[in-house]
């Protein structure tokens, strides 16, 4: 048998074991890029839902101010 042939095999078991190794950290590294965009799209939403919130309070109170404005205009005229 020739050196070469040897050599071959451990060049070749060692390309896949790289490969190999190379595709599980790569899919580790986009389930954590997937997992922090989850996370992100949650907070979005929960900040949506927070200013939606506040501004319906705001011109709630909004509305209050301008019938308190022209009820004024109104008692002095």
């Amino acid at each position: 048998m020739s050196p070469d042939f040897p050599t071959a095999i451990i060049s070749a078991a060692s390309s896949a074991a790289v490969a190999i190794t190379a595709l599980v950290l790569n899919q580790r590294g986009f389930t954590s890029i997937e997992n922090r965009m989850t996370a992100l799209e949650g907070r979005m939403t929960a900040l949506k839902n927070r200013m939606h919130d506040g501004l319906k309070e705001f011109f709630k109170v909004l509305t209050e101010h301008d019938k308190r404005i022209q009820r004024l205009k109104d008692r002095d005229k």
